[in-house]
Order: structure tokens, then sequence, then C-alpha cells
């Protein structure tokens, strides 16, 4: 056979994997991967899915269904900003699917569809760069299914960052590279994964794009000048774009606890983490639910790529010689260096550096950026050896050599060394599962890497595309059996229905988890899956009673009102558990669990209503207000504490006479009626945060922050109507700005039409 000939017969070969062709084999891996939740029967319920993003996504589901946009969701931490929080997607517009269908069965399709478009879009990155279609295909695998993909289903926002991120860097590289409407496509696709609201992730992202743009920037294919235009145009369209969910986030960031040194060393990869690369069991144990997590770091259940993925990368980094290859090389040693914290080195010398790093909470994150990189590292590798057939005695073949005796040596060393060094003993059964994990691993590396070699060197064109679908399964295969199952599902039903009626009481007040409870369910083993979501749900853990309709005294978010969280941990956190009947008593909590118990309740009946009335102000700093709060002698009834600095503002003086009715009260308004014999205070048990406007009858009255964190307004002597209203300015100023940004976009859309007819 002609070389000439061999050469088209690979091309055809390759050209085999088409998109439409690709497309159709993700969603059938994913199908035998997920078969349960795609039909229906289950769904997921793991860790924060089923505590966390579950309930975000019924909250705004029934904001959406009442026509309203979920600005403050009352039902946690005394009101709470809930589109500000950003990871709640209330703009993305890929939340439709969620918001129109039913959560309990779309929700998991929501997570799964992401992964999809993840995988298609790494696909195209690996063609686009690589030449190769099958580069592509072998990329779009290792990226939809790998360790941390399948761990970020927990998290419905996570994963759709992670969807959109290949998009974003194959928009934007074109973008600079062909201007014009590029520029606009790279722009919405980079919005639609701004509105996903993953901050890491989208941070990483750009970091990525960053990273290749520098590259091609040195190089000087494109004049400098016109390459950084178009580049920078990209990214302030992304953010006029998404002004209206930005300007929230940002304003509540700058009012909430995290600060430049709020992130720590909690959560990096472990010192031994590089052995999970090549040992996905080493030094993890099993969880309640069965599926398995690394000692000392607890983000990610995995971040496995895969040993076959691994050494295709390496060989890519060893063989192909290139900028751009060096570079993602680069990336990848560069984000695992990152991810081991402090004790990495490089992180604490990166954090003091760039201060804003601060606000990232866990190392392990910047492993996103390698296993988003690994894959295509892996799409250059094999497109060398599909143009240079892999033959023995040649430096290729000595190098693939070679990296298979280094990946299995260091697959001995760490079953070695964890046999030997165990962080706790192990059992024969523990033994028997991590060095059966360990082999299998092995196993598959040499699948792979023979399979490299086979088709590289078959001559029947047939024979040639079974090889590269082997391939292909050979990869999905190894990580899919990597771990037990990282994501456990169980019937749909267990979300539906609400579970708990609680009678006696009001709509205004709350129930409070023990911190005992709240320990209890978490460190507990459940042998029955769906008996033991069951219960967190009956317990209302972390934000469970959202499927309750049930207003709660904590709720588990990403940011909190700087001012209201310390208030609120001192009631919850006290010392043995012995909260304070006075601060639960402003709290308005009508129930508070039993002590020793989980699921039973004590209901209270000395607790304020939302709103009381004609307590004495007592002036004092921060600190006085604190302590005096803690005191058992603090009286909500007698006494309100406002900030020195608004002395001048309160007219009242003394205890009143006073009486306020609720007369109603939604997520964003509340209207109440007061009567006093003389000036008075309202206080409100609920968040001080400004955007909450009050007013009068028909005049505006300013807010005081209240108890450290809380609400209060003084009002005249007679009979006041008074009425609060959540009133987001920096929400209307970026839908304006988001509008206007999207109608330019569309101006220059015709005008670019235009000169092209």
């Amino acid at each position: 056979m002609s070389m000439q000939s061999d050469v088209t017969q690979e091309s055809e070969v390759n050209a085999w994997f088409t998109p439409r062709r690709f497309a159709v084999l993700l969603g059938l891996l994913l199908c035998a991967a997920f078969p349960q939740v795609i039909l229906g029967g289950e769904t997921f319920f793991y860790r924060d899915y089923g505590m966390f993003g579950y309930p975000l996504a019924h909250y705004h589901r029934e904001a959406f269904w009442r026509g309203e946009i979920p600005l403050l969701n009352p039902l946690n931490d005394f009101g709470i900003p809930f589109l500000a929080q950003w990871n709640t997607m209330t703009l993305y517009p890929g939340a439709l699917l969620y918001l129109l269908f039913p959560l309990s069965w779309s929700l998991g399709i929501f997570c799964l569809a992401h992964l999809f478009l993840g995988g298609m879009g790494m696909y195209f990155l690996a063609r686009r760069g690589t030449g190769s279609a099958f580069g592509g295909a072998v990329a779009g695998i290792g990226y939809a299914f790998n360790g941390l993909s399948l761990s970020c289903l927990i998290w419905p926002n996570n994963i759709a960052a992670l969807g959109w991120l290949p998009w974003v860097v194959l928009a934007t590289e074109r973008a600079w590279n062909e201007g014009r409407s590029r520029i606009l496509l790279a722009a919405l696709v980079g919005a639609m994964q701004m509105m996903t609201g993953a901050p890491e992730i989208i941070f990483l992202t750009w970091l990525l794009v960053g990273a290749l743009w520098l590259t091609e920037l040195f190089q000087g294919h494109l004049p400098r000048g016109r390459l950084l235009a178009r580049f920078a145009l990209v990214p302030v369209l992304v953010c006029g774009l998404c002004a209206a969910q930005l300007l929230p986030f940002l304003e509540l960031l700058a009012h909430s606890h995290r600060d430049s040194g709020f992130g720590g060393n909690q959560w990096p990869m472990p010192p031994t983490g590089w052995a999970n690369f090549l040992v996905p069991l080493f030094y993890s144990f099993a969880s309640s639910s069965g599926v398995y997590v690394q000692y000392g770091q607890q983000w990610i259940s995995s971040y496995y790529a895969g040993a076959g993925l691994l050494a295709l990368a390496l060989l890519a980094v060893w063989h192909v010689r290139t900028p751009r290859v060096w570079l993602l090389g680069s990336l990848v040693l560069l984000s695992v260096v990152l991810a081991l914290g402090d004790q990495g080195l490089l992180y604490l010398g990166v954090r003091k550096t760039f201060p804003f790093l601060g606000f990232v909470r866990f190392p392990i994150k910047f492993v996103v950026l390698a296993l988003a990189v690994a894959p295509l590292l892996a799409a250059h590798a094999v497109a060398v050896f599909e143009k240079h057939p892999l033959t023995r005695h040649t430096p290729a073949w000595r190098r693939v050599t070679v990296i298979w005796v280094i990946l299995a040596v260091l697959i001995g060393v760490a079953l070695g060394f964890a046999r030997r060094y165990p962080e706790y003993p192990l059992t024969p059964e523990e033994w028997a599962m991590l060095w059966q994990n360990g082999l299998a691993r092995l196993f598959f590396l040499t699948l792979i890497l023979g399979t490299l070699a086979a088709f590289s060197n078959c001559v029947s064109p047939r024979a040639r595309l079974l090889i590269r679908v082997a391939l292909l399964l050979f990869l999905w295969l190894d990580v899919w059996t990597h771990a037990p199952s990282q994501n456990p599902t169980i019937s749909r039903s267990a979300y539906e229905s609400p579970l708990i009626k609680m009678e006696a009481r009001p709509d205004d007040a709350r129930v409070m988890v023990s911190p005992f409870a709240m320990r209890k369910m978490f460190s507990a083993a459940h042998t029955n899956s769906y008996e033991g979501f069951l219960s967190h749900r009956l317990g209302l853990m972390a934000n469970g009673n959202l499927l309750e309709n049930l207003p709660k005294v904590d709720g588990f978010y990403s940011l909190y009102l700087r001012e209201e969280r310390p208030v609120r941990l001192m009631l919850m956190y006290a010392p043995n558990d012995r909260y304070s009947e006075s601060l639960a008593d402003f709290a308005g909590v009508a129930a508070v669990t039993a002590p020793g118990a989980t699921l039973e309740w004590i209901m209270r009946t000395n607790y304020l209503p939302l709103a009381s009335a004609g307590q004495k102000p007592i002036f004092a700093d921060d600190g006085a207000t604190l302590q005096a709060l803690g005191n058992p002698g603090f009286d909500p009834r007698r006494v309100v504490y406002l900030p020195s600095e608004v002395r001048g503002q309160v007219t009242v003086t003394n205890q009143t006479r006073a009486t306020v009715l609720t007369k109603s009260r939604s997520a964003h308004r509340i209207e109440l009626e007061a009567s006093a014999e003389e000036p008075g205070i309202v206080v409100l048990s609920q968040a001080f945060y400004h955007p909450w406007k009050a007013r009068i009858g028909n005049t505006p009255a300013p807010i005081l922050r209240a108890n450290h964190g809380f609400q209060a307004v003084q009002i005249p002597s007679g009979f006041s109507r008074l009425t609060l209203t959540y009133e987001d300015a920096t929400f209307r100023l970026g839908a304006i700005v988001s509008l206007l940004t999207l109608a330019s976009m569309a101006g220059a859309l015709l005008v670019f039409r235009r000169r092209i007819t």
C-alpha cells in the first residue's frame, strides 16, 4: 500500500468522528452511566445536591411561578439576598429547564445536559487545536468523564460552569483571530458561563484563556494592537451582559462575611494527593452513602482523570514540542501545585501577591484547571500518532514504554506506601479493594497505550475505526469504574410533597435546629439512602427548610451578611448547646429540636413576633452590643441596641407604650400597623441590609441597624402605617446596563451583516 493511500485512509477514518456521531456516542455513554436519572425513576441526592442545590432550585421555581424575581429569601438567615448569591442561577437562561419541567426529574437532567455540553465543547476545542476529529473525541470523553466532572454533579451551578468552560475558550480564541461577529458570539458564550455563578471555575476559565492569548501575543501571528483590542472587548461585553447579576453580587460580597483574608488552607490536596491521579482510592474512606472521599480533602470525591488519559497527556508534553503544548503542560503543573495550598508554598506566595484570592475558600479548586487542560494534551498526543504510526524501535515507542513503566512503578509505590503507612489501619477488605483498584488502573493504562499502538499500525480501515472506538470506550470505562458510584441516586419521591406540618406556628415565627442535631445528622450512617435522605429533610438540614416552606434561623449559603452572622452564630453555637432563651425570643424561635434528639421538636411560646415595638434604645459600639446580646439579662421586649453613631437621629430616649401588628408579608414587602402613645421604636428580627427601604405613610423613614445585625424604625406618636420594601438599586442599574449592552451588540451585528452583503 502506498504512503499516499495510507494517509488518505487515515484521514477517512479520522473524519468518521463527526460532531453528530460524537454527540450520539457521548449521549449513549451518558445514558449507560445514568439510565435511572434520564428515564426519571431516580435522581441524585448526595451531599450538596439534596440539601443545597435542590432546595435553591425549588425556591427559585416557586418564585418563578409566582411571577417574582427572587431578590431575597426570607426563609433563611433572617432574610438573606438570593439573586445576589450568584450560585442560585436566578438569571441563568439554562435554568428554564428546571423551572418549566417537574423539578425532581429536570434538575438531574439539567446537570447531565451540562456534562454533555462540556464534552461537546471540548471536542470542538481539541479538534480545532489539533486538526484531529478523533483527538477531539478523546478530549471530549476525557472532559465529560473524569472524577472532577462527576463530583461536580452535586452542584448544579458548578457543573453548568464546567459545561461552558471549553466553549468560552473556543469562542474567545476565534474572537481574537477573526474579530467582528465572533467577538459578539464569544461575549454571549462567556455571559452564559458567568450567569452560572461559579466564581472559581469562571476565574480559572479566564486564566486559561489569558494564558493562551499571551502565547498568541508573543508569537506575533496577528498585529498585537488588533489582538489586544479584540481580546479585551470580550470580557468587557461579558461584564456588561451580566451586570444585572454581577452588580448585586459585588454589592453583597462587599457587605458579606468574606474578605481578602477569608480564604485559608482548608481542604487542600494532601501532600500525597499525587497518588490519587493513579490510584483513586489511595488514602480515602467510604462515606455513609458509599462514596469514597480523601482524608484531609472533602470538597470533591475524586479528581481522577484516567490513567490512560494521564499517560497521553504526558506523552504530548514529552513528544509534541510546540509552544501551545508546553504552555498547557505548565498550566497542569501550576494548578496541581496551587491545589496543595500552603504546603505547596507557591499558593502562600500567590495569595500574598494577589489578595483577592483570599475569597477562594478551598485550594483544591485549582485542580479544575488541570482536569480541563489534560484532555487537550491527550488530544495532541493522539493527533501526532495518527500522522506518525507508533512503531517499534523509534523514539516515540521508547517514550510510550518509559511512561508506562514510570506510571506502573508509581502505582506500585502508592499501593506499597498505603499498605505500610496507612492513614488508619486497613481491614483485609479495605486493603483488597485498594490493591484491586490500583491493579485495575494499571490494566486500563496498559490497555489504552496498547490500543494506541494498535490503531497506529493497523492496516484495515474498518479495524482502525473499531480500535479508535474501543479506545474511547476504554477511556470511559477507566473513569466509570475508578471508584464506587460517585453519584448515588434515590427515588424521586423523596423530594416530592412537604413532609413537615408544624402546628401552632404563625407565619412570622422560625424554627431552629440545634448544633447537636446538625452534628448527629451529618455524621449518622444510614444503610438505606432513601431513609437517610428523608431523615435529613425531616431534620431540616442545610436549606432543607425551603422544601417545607418553613422559616429557619440558619441556612447554608456562600455569602452571609456581615452584621447578622455573629448574632446567629451566638444563638446557635452557644457553649454546651445552651442557647440564650432571650436571644431565641428575639429571633422568633417557635420550635427547636429537643435536647439529645434530631427529629423531635419542642414548641416555644414566649417568642417575639417579627415586629415588636416600644423598646428603650441603648447606644453602644458593636463589641459592647454583641456582649450585651449574649448576656442572660438581655430583654428584647424592653431594650434595643443601636450603633453609637445614630444617636443624633433618634429622639426616643425611654421605653414607650406601643403596639405593632403585621398586616401582610411577602418576600420583598412587609406592611405593619403601629400605635404609640409617644414616639417609639419598631424592631424587626430581620437582617439589616441597605436595599430595605421604609416608609411611614408616604414619608421615607431611615432603617436603623438594631441589635447588631437587624432592623429598627423610629415611629411618631399615634397611629402609623409602616411599609418596608426590598428595593435592590444595584439590580435595577445592572439590568439597564445588561439591556443596553445587549442592544448595542444587536446593533453591531446588523452593521456587520450589512457590510458582508
